[in-house]
Parts: C-alpha cells; structure tokens; sequence
C-alpha cells in the first residue's frame, strides 16, 4: 500500500471546503460509469472555539472529483450534503458512511447519533437508499436503525456474495455478522467475522472497512480498521490509542472464512496530518483525534489494484493505492516434485516388467 500524494486531497486548510473537518469518505460508484470519482465526505464543524474538540453534528456531504488523477475535489458547500440531522435518531450526528451500488439502487450504511434518557450518548447503524440523481438529498430515502433494539451498533460494511447470501460485516469492538435477504431487513447472528487480538496491532478494537472486493484467485480481500494502545505524546487529553489499518483474506465460497489475517498492519500513521501528535508541527493543533488511519472507500482499478480513501485524524482525507501479489513457485519447487513423481513411476513400470 504507497501513497497517491503526501499532502491531503481535501482540507479546509486547503480551501476546499466550508467544512473545518472533511473526513471517513466512502466511494459512491456512479451508474454512468463516468471517470470522475464521488465521494461521500463526513463533515463537521466546532460549536464553539473554547476547543478544537468541541465539535457539532457530523453529516454526510457529497464530493467529485475534478482532475484525472483524483487528487482534486469539488468545494464542498452546505448545498451538498444529503444526509442531515433532521430526524430524531441521528439528531446528534450522521457518521461513517459505506455505500454499495446493486441493481440500480445505492445502499447508504451509516452511523446514526443521538442521545437518550440519562444523557448517554447512542449509535445505531442506519440505511439511506437511493434510486436516481443520488448527488441530492431529496432524492435519498432514510430507512432509520436497521436494529433498533441494539443499543450501540455502528460501522456496516455489506458483501452481496450472490443471489442468496448477503453479508453485513459490523461494528467497533469485535465485528459481527449479519444476514439479509432484500438488503432491508437484517437478522443478527451470534457469529463474529473478527475479533481484537490482544497480543497484535488490533489488541483494542476492530472495525469493519468498506465493502469486500474480488481478488484474482477468487478469494475477497477486506480491509478493516483497528486501535492498540500507545504512549506517543499528542495534544489530546487523555488520548492512548493509534489507528492502524489491516487486512483478512476472506474465503470466496464462503466469505464467512478468514483464511488468511495480517501480523502487522498494512497502513499506519505517519505524515503530520496523520499523526497530529506532539511532533506534528501546525497539525498537532488541527487534529480532531490524533494518531489514527482509518478507511471506509475504495475502488477497483484493475486486477488486484484498488485505490484507497483514508482520513487523517478525523480531520482531512488522503489517497493511497493497494496492489496485491501472489507468490509464484520457483523452478526448484515444481523440478523436485515432477522429478519424484516420474522416479515412482519409473519405478513402478520396471517393477511390472
């Protein structure tokens, strides 16, 4: 995974945004198959400047793409957000966005925020579909908690394997595993895709990434987001955790499989817009949430390639390229056995003779 550009691709800081914080974008395929690239971008602004951690609600703005390298954004303007806090269950935010493109229709999972009796603060995984002109909110159709009676649910990454098995990969502690039928209606499972492990970069949490996507030997790759603990220095008070991103190579007859995990992570923290820590110049007083990568958009640009969308401390977002290769067996390791082989056979037929 390398780099597209070392500097972010949308910041305010950068004049592209009415937004302070621009950030957690998901790829939203378009239907004309048009080379630009959108983008669902998670903004937010302070409520007051007692504090760069005093945030307003998030909502979720639309962004395109306006150079052929997709390091260029449209400005993104109160005009383009399409999903707003105006219902009860997402009054204090709509987070994190991941969308699929299926049939026609878009799937918009997103993170709904309020709070309830007691003044606890809830999240709860929602759905927004939309059939045409989906770059305006009118157009979008919110469906509300697709489990309302979870308390704290967030983070749905869906995998339609075909026909008759459709998965919704989800949450920020362990990931779980849903099913659906009609990608409306949703049955939890007591199963769990991935779970922290506590001696590895993912020993806090895990959480889900964008959608699966094929890899050439048929198998699916999915990137999910994780926390470990860290004692790096940052401005934020009280803050100990680093954001890394990981990998699971998923079966691809049953996706339901880890067949394969990463040690180390893929992608971790290391430009001053991405870590935002005591080191980080005029970044350590612009990061939201130092210390963290985290990724909810990618695309498939050709076999085993993908381009990747990532935030940088809940404040800005930056673009990096995935290329995946499979080891090939040597000569050695194929003469060796061929050799083995003939022997025994030859063998065999002088034995008959």
């Amino acid at each position: 995974m390398t780099r597209r550009s070392d500097l972010p691709i949308i910041s305010s800081w950068d004049k592209n945004s009415d937004f302070l914080y621009n950030y957690n974008s998901a790829f939203m395929p378009m239907k004309d198959d048009s080379n630009a690239v959108t983008l669902l971008v998670r903004v937010q602004d302070l409520l007051d400047n007692s504090s760069i951690y005093n945030v307003g609600p998030s909502k979720i703005a639309v962004s395109r793409s306006i150079d052929a390298n997709h390091l260029k954004y449209s400005h993104v303007r109160h005009e383009d957000i399409i999903i707003d806090i105006d219902q009860d269950y997402q009054a204090l935010g709509a987070e994190d966005p991941r969308v699929v493109l299926h049939n026609g229709v878009y799937y918009l999972y997103y993170t709904a925020v309020s709070k309830v009796e007691g003044d606890r603060w809830r999240a709860q995984l929602a759905l927004a579909t939309c059939e045409n002109d989906c770059l305006t909110k009118q157009n979008w159709k919110l469906h509300g908690p697709l489990f309302p009676e979870v308390f704290w649910c967030k983070s749905g990454s869906l995998l339609i394997h075909n026909d008759t098995h459709r998965y919704l990969f989800f949450n920020d502690s362990n990931i779980a595993i849903a099913r659906t039928n009609d990608l409306h209606q949703y049955s939890l499972t007591n199963d769990f895709l991935l779970r922290t492990r506590s001696d590895h970069f993912d020993s806090e949490l895990v959480e889900a990434g964008p959608e699966p996507l094929k890899l050439s030997d048929n198998n699916y790759l999915f990137l999910y987001n994780s926390a470990r603990k860290t004692t790096i220095p940052t401005p934020k008070p009280g803050w100990e955790l680093q954001y890394n991103l990981g990998w699971a190579i998923l079966n691809g007859n049953d996706p339901t499989e880890v067949l394969a995990r990463s040690e180390q992570p893929i992608y971790t923290p290391e430009l001053d817009w991405e870590r935002c820590d005591n080191t980080s110049g005029v970044w350590a007083e612009r990061g939201l949430v130092p210390l963290v990568i985290f990724v909810e958009g990618w695309k498939k640009t050709a076999e085993d390639t993908f381009l990747v969308w990532y935030q940088g401390c809940d404040v800005t977002m930056g673009l990096a390229e995935i290329k995946v290769s499979f080891p090939r067996p040597s000569k050695a390791s194929i003469t060796k056995p061929m050799l083995v082989y003939f022997f025994i056979f030859l063998s065999s037929f002088v034995f008959f003779f």
